[in-house]
């Protein structure tokens, strides 16, 4: 009975967010796995992430219908809802100063790291000219670039 529950929650998770591959789908649940260690979100399944998208639009329509502005989107499908909590979980990890998440100690990315990357990937800095951005001027945006590769890196430790 549990397994064709799941089964069929994966068929409904498919289709209601046009996964192409059950990779995709996986890659997915890590992320919402990690945004519940971080504590984002209190369940990391497609069907607490199918509510928060109703109760998302529900909020929108009563703005909406109460005249206030909203700015954006003023109604998200699933699939659209699904890649705006990706991305805002994403962003959320670059900027989380707990010291682990979930059984993943946080690394502490150290100056000499971060100048490394920059020395590394200069053609990420460059100007229109081909003059390139100062370290001291990219230095917040080098350590956002080494975080988000961490949290590839856990992703991709999940999926093993």
């Amino acid at each position: 009975m549990l397994l064709e529950r799941e089964w069929r929650m994966k068929v409904e998770a498919r289709e209601l967010y046009h996964f192409v591959s059950e990779d995709g789908m996986k890659r997915v649940l890590a992320q919402l796995e990690i945004a519940s260690w971080m504590g984002l979100i209190p369940k990391a399944d497609f069907e607490a992430v199918e509510e928060r998208r109703r109760q998302k639009n529900k909020e929108i329509e009563e703005k909406l219908a109460a005249g206030e502005t909203v700015y954006g989107i003023t109604h998200y499908t699933p699939a659209m809802y699904l890649e705006y909590e990706l991305t805002r979980f994403q962003l959320e990890f670059t900027v989380y100063t707990g010291e682990s998440v979930g059984k993943y100690s946080r690394h502490v990315v150290t100056e000499q790291e971060k100048q490394d990357f920059y020395d590394d990937n200069k053609d990420l800095f460059t100007r229109y000219f081909g003059d390139a951005f100062a370290y001291g001027e990219v230095s917040m945006i080098v350590e956002k670039r080494l975080r988000e590769q961490e949290y590839e890196n856990i992703i991709q430790d999940i999926l093993r």
